[in-house]
């Protein structure tokens, strides 16, 4: 079987600054081409299948519904597969079956990642829960949970005079029905993730900016209030931490399912024990992303600076020494070249902390990227 680093399908580049070397997904079946969301890592078990997410927006472009990608280590290809056409959620991905799931509209669907293989229908969220209502989006990029028999949806939908309503619940794989957790209006929510570990809760983020364009009130991220919830089932959802935070987000499960990790923006990376909720800053700095490695000792961020659209930097870090490397740096893309509406790097570690997987735009265009752990961890050592 191919790897990235023997895969005709991958270029290596090299950052001239740092020395680290990415491998860049350059087969190409659309202009677009770009990493999963960071909490969502999207290699199988076994390292067999790469997804990612494709989009073709016209030359100079940027809005086009994403479908799905693979690329095939064993046959060393690259497919795309239309109709996946994500219209009503991002795409989560079975680690052992390789199998592929994704919203549209109301409805859910998966399939393999052979050519021949068809899509199918899982489930569908019931009429009866959303009379009256215009959808938004089904969920933002579900999980399963621990046991695997089902996944969580965030439901976002819009009354006709522009309230908002939330629904948030999970979907049995049987084919069972929808079962709601928790109803909400007026409160706008999205982001859920079910906990890795404790199959009856589920986190999920307060968006206030979406209130507040709802209101006219636009948010300057300057005065605090609780954006990460829990929610247990057959309970009503609660804030996480003690108190209010101001302009805070992307948050992510550790993969002990026993703290958050979440980003303070302009102070830095903080991790909350799940039990006792005390905060410790872990990596300080103005950071957008993270993610965490398995262990919880190796840490990936991008940084987007200002002016916007913004330059995007990727850094790796070991919390241990405390050295850092660059992995990315890159001004943004010319507003006359082809982009993506989300162009984010998102970096993660996927395939058992083997890689980082990464959205680059060094060859002036939309692409995945890979960079070896080991390399970085090298290069960070004591």
């Amino acid at each position: 079987m191919k790897t990235p680093e023997t895969s005709k399908l991958f270029t290596r580049w090299k950052n001239p600054a740092s020395g680290v070397e990415s491998l860049i997904l350059t087969g190409r079946k659309a202009p677009v081409q770009q990493a999963f969301y960071y909490t969502h890592p999207s290699w199988s078990a076994g390292g067999r299948h790469l997804w990612f997410e494709c989009s073709y927006p016209p030359p100079g472009g940027r809005h086009a519904v994403p479908v799905l990608g693979v690329v095939d280590f064993e046959e060393d290809e690259l497919r795309v597969f239309p109709e996946t056409q994500m219209g009503g959620s991002r795409a989560w991905l079975d680690h052992e079956s390789g199998k592929i799931y994704w919203g549209s509209q109301y409805d859910v669907w998966r399939r393999g990642p052979a050519a021949g293989d068809r899509a199918e229908r899982v489930g569908t969220l019931p009429a009866g829960l959303v009379p009256g209502l215009r959808l938004l989006h089904l969920a933002t990029h579900p999980t399963f949970s621990p046991d695997k028999t089902s996944f969580n949806l965030d439901v976002r939908l819009f009354k006709a005079d522009g309230t908002p309503v939330s629904l948030i619940g999970d979907m049995p794989l049987d084919g069972g029905p929808f079962r709601l957790w928790q109803r909400t209006e007026g409160f706008d929510f999205d982001h859920a993730l079910f906990n890795p570990v404790h199959p009856d809760l589920q986190m999920f983020a307060h968006e206030y900016w979406s209130d507040g364009a709802r209101l006219g009130k636009p948010f300057d991220g300057k005065f605090p209030y609780h954006r990460i919830w829990l929610i247990r089932r057959g309970e009503k959802a609660e804030p996480f931490l003690r108190e209010p935070v101001s302009h805070s987000g992307h948050e992510w499960w550790d993969a002990s399912g026993d703290h958050v990790w979440y980003l303070h923006y302009g102070v830095g990376v903080k991790k909350v024990s799940l039990t006792d909720r005390k905060e410790q800053l872990i990596w300080p700095g103005a950071l957008s992303h993270a993610h965490s490695s398995r262990c919880g000792r190796y840490l990936v961020a991008d940084r987007m600076d200002e002016p916007r659209p913004a330059d995007c930097h990727v850094i790796f870090r070991d919390t241990v020494t405390g050295r850092e490397v660059e992995i990315v740096n890159r001004g943004p893309l010319a507003a006359h070249l082809t982009q993506s509406v989300h162009l984010h790097p998102h970096p993660h570690f996927c395939l058992d902390d083997r890689y980082i997987c990464y959205t680059t735009i060094i060859h002036d265009r939309v692409d995945v990227a890979l960079v070896s752990v080991a390399d970085l961890k090298a290069a960070t050592s004591g």
